[in-house]
C-alpha cells in the first residue's frame, strides 16, 4: 500500500516518541480520508501571510489580517483554536524577521521523496538570501511540538535529497515559528547514519499508517 503524506507530518511523527506515534499516523489519516476537511486550510493563510510578508517588506500588516481573518472563524468546528495559533505564531514570526533583518526572498524548487511505501511531498516555502549573502530554502513549521536538532535533522536530509534532485545548492533550513528558531544540518552529522535512521522512520510511518486501518 503506497503512502503520501506531507513533510510537516513528518516532522509531527519524528517529534513523539513511544506507542504513542501511532496517533500521529491515524489522525492524519482521518483527516486526509475526510472529503469535507481541508488540512493546508488551517495554516496555509498564516504562512503565506509570513512568506508574503518577508516578500513584501509588510510583514506585521500581513500577519495582522490573517490573525483578524482567523478570529472571525472562532465559531466553525474545523478551525478551532486557529486565532490562538495564529497569534503565537505572528508574534514568533515577528521576533524571527527582526532577529535576521532584511531578506531577499525568492521562489525554491518543490518535490517529492520517497523511501519503500512512503511519498512525502516537500514544498520549502521560501527561497532565502541573508544579509551575509547566505541563500538558504526555508521550510517553515508552524505546530505546537518544539522542535530540538534531533527532530529537525529527518527533515533537513529529506529536504537536502529534494533540493539535490532539483540541481539546487541553497542550504535547507527547517524553521520553527513559533519559536523563531532555524536549523541547519551540522558539518559534523554522519549522513550515513542519519539516512538509515530517516529510511526506518519513513517505514515505521508506513507501517503504522497501514494499521490505522485495521
Amino acid at each position: 500500500m503506497s503512502v503520501t503524506a506531507s513533510l510537516t507530518s513528518f516532522i509531527d511523527f519524528n517529534c513523539v516518541l513511544g506507542p504513542q506515534r501511532i496517533r500521529v499516523p491515524a489522525g492524519l489519516r482521518a483527516m486526509y480520508d475526510d472529503p469535507t476537511r481541508h488540512p493546508w486550510a488551517y495554516y496555509g493563510p498564516m504562512i503565506e501571510a509570513i512568506r508574503g510578508g518577508l516578500a513584501a517588506g509588510n510583514l506585521p500588516e500581513r500577519l495582522e489580517r490573517a490573525t483578524a481573518d482567523a478570529e472571525t472563524r472562532v465559531t466553525d468546528g474545523w478551525f478551532r483554536g486557529q486565532w490562538r495559533h495564529y497569534r503565537e505564531l505572528s508574534e514568533g514570526a515577528l521576533l524571527l524577521s527582526h532577529r535576521v533583518g532584511p531578506v531577499t526572498v525568492f521562489p525554491v524548487p518543490t518535490g517529492s521523496w520517497t523511501h519503500g511505501e512512503l511519498t512525502l511531498r516537500v514544498s520549502p516555502q521560501l527561497g532565502v538570501q541573508r544579509r551575509d549573502g547566505r541563500r538558504e530554502a526555508w521550510f517553515l513549521y508552524p505546530k505546537e511540538r518544539p522542535l530540538a536538532q534531533a527532530t529537525a535533522d529527518a527533515a533537513l536530509l529529506v529536504l537536502s535529497d529534494v533540493l539535490g534532485a532539483a540541481g539546487s545548492d541553497l542550504v535547507p533550513r527547517v524553521v520553527d515559528i513559533r519559536r523563531s528558531t532555524g536549523f541547519v544540518l551540522s558539518r559534523n552529522r554522519s549522513l550515513a547514519t542519519l539516512s538509515a535512521y530517516v529510511a526506518g522512520e519513513a517505514e515505521m510511518f508506513a507501517r503504522f499508517w497501514e494499521l490505522s486501518a485495521a
